[in-house]
């Protein structure tokens, strides 16, 4: 029997309404109860005292591949006190095989790309390649599929013809809004919301669709609010950092995906290969580099050099998410008190923003969001949306993940899953990946001989109900 005491701390848990100094007991990787001044003789003692202690963070939008992303990214992850992502574009065997090498004990769930060139065979993929492409990424372990308009925009017609198809499999389908008649922003939006037609759809990243490229950032983003509240079989999350990450490759001169263009054109740069180069030049834009352990952003010089030696093959982000829009999605809440945007997100892992707890207990300490509001916007929404019952809360039974928080300093100071501790004040010591498979996939990972958790199936019904933290 293993049992880990996390002892001393300020215990947060709105689905069981705790908040209050209490110790943790966790045994054999589940809760055992929670309590104050709990005698667990022989146990592991995490001191938590000073610190809140929460049910462990749910990133619900982060890329942890390898390809194009970062070998470090489940590290960085972890390091940022999040137990449990959704990685929103695979590549999904990319991220199985990295397993043994990029591991740091966290929980992931896959959707898959679709893509033409990569996943699929063209932008317009008939009903049958719709279909199939969405068989084959669940029973690989997948629990579905990603549109990526933003990117790599198809017509509208065919990203609807992919949610129907989601919905008839009962699998995930999230979309960077964007087609090619509209892009990565409000008008795209709206085209997403319509396409979507009362069927489930996970709209990422809400508020890069709000950054005043159609209406004044203010507008767009009580617009947004409007469209999710009037359509509540949708899924939302938003994320906390200025920073928006995007690839930087150059393509017959040009930057080879639609947002990098929408970045530097924000930015004032021509979107073209010397208006990146300017931007990285001068600080606007930073590029991802490997520092053996994790991603860090370069600037200047260096940047222009690193990426120049790569033949532009990288990634990085600009700062060009409005304050505005962000504080708005991220408080606004239905007439029922229920979070309008239903969690947190950071479009993250690999991207060095990682910023869920940092900027989340800004708000906290601002005023915006008590602390339970936070904790259940960072882990509960996660869970329920992802069909992860014992996750998102402390009850007894429950998998005993947690998220322990230095508030003053802003910082995750421990990061356990199932009972084992992978991260303590920056250092890691966690391994491996455990996968959230739809059941369609166990039977290949388990063949595979990867540890996974196998979710209650998709119930877009389920997100009409949302949770209401009490007063």
């Amino acid at each position: 029997m293993t049992r880990l005491l996390i002892a001393g701390g300020r215990v947060v848990d709105p689905l069981n309404n705790l908040d209050g100094i209490a110790d943790v007991l966790i045994e054999d990787g589940r809760i055992e109860r929670v309590a104050a001044g709990i005698d667990a003789a022989g146990a592991e003692v995490l001191d938590a005292r000073g610190k809140v202690v929460m049910p462990g963070v749910i990133d619900m939008h982060a890329h942890l591949r390898t390809v194009l992303g970062h070998p470090h990214a489940q590290r960085m992850v972890a390091l940022a006190g999040v137990t449990t992502v959704l990685d929103m574009a695979g590549p999904l065997e990319n991220i199985l095989e990295s397993i043994p090498t990029s591991g740091s004990g966290i929980n992931m769930a896959i959707l898959e790309a679709a893509r033409a060139g990569m996943t699929l065979s063209s932008p317009r993929p008939d009903a049958a390649e719709r279909r199939t492409f969405i068989e084959r990424t669940l029973e690989a372990g997948g629990i579905g599929i990603k549109l990526l308009g933003g990117h790599f925009p198809m017509d509208l017609d065919i990203s609807a013809g992919f949610i129907e198809a989601a919905a008839k499999a009962r699998a995930w389908v999230g979309w960077h809004v964007g087609n090619t008649v509209h892009g990565s922003d409000i008008e795209g939006m709206r085209d997403a919301v319509e396409a979507a037609d009362g069927k489930f759809l996970h709209i990422a990243h809400i508020n890069s669709y709000c950054r005043g490229k159609v209406r004044p950032v203010v507008d767009e983003a009580l617009e947004a609010i409007e469209l999710l509240k009037s359509h509540p079989q949708i899924f939302s999350e938003s994320y906390l950092s200025p920073l928006n990450g995007t690839r930087l490759t150059i393509e017959n001169g040009v930057p080879a995906t639609e947002v990098t263009k929408t970045c530097l054109r924000r930015l004032g740069y021509e979107a073209t290969a010397a208006g990146l180069e300017a931007a990285i030049f001068e600080g606007r834009a930073g590029v991802l580099a490997d520092d053996g352990r994790i991603g860090r952003l370069i600037y200047g010089p260096e940047a222009v050099r690193y990426w120049k030696e790569r033949k532009t093959i990288t990634v990085g982000s600009f700062a060009v998410n409005p304050a505005e829009s962000r504080f708005l999605l991220a408080t606004a809440k239905r007439e029922d008190k229920s979070f309008v945007v239903d969690a947190f997100s950071t479009d993250g892992g690999s991207y060095p923003r990682n910023v869920i707890v940092e900027n989340g207990m800004l708000l906290v300490l601002f005023g915006a969001l008590t602390l339970s509001e936070f904790v259940a916007k960072a882990s509960l929404a996660g869970a329920r949306a992802l069909g992860l019952p014992a996750k998102g809360h402390l009850s007894a039974g429950a998998d005993g993940d947690i998220t322990v928080i230095d508030v003053e300093n802003r910082k995750a100071a421990a990061t356990i899953v199932a009972g084992k501790v992978i991260m303590k004040d920056g250092v890691l010591m966690g391994h491996g990946t455990t996968i959230i498979c739809d059941e369609r996939g166990a039977k290949a990972l388990q063949k595979r001989g990867i540890a996974h958790i196998v979710k209650k199936p998709l119930a877009p019904e389920s997100f009409r109900q949302r949770f209401v933290c009490q007063p």
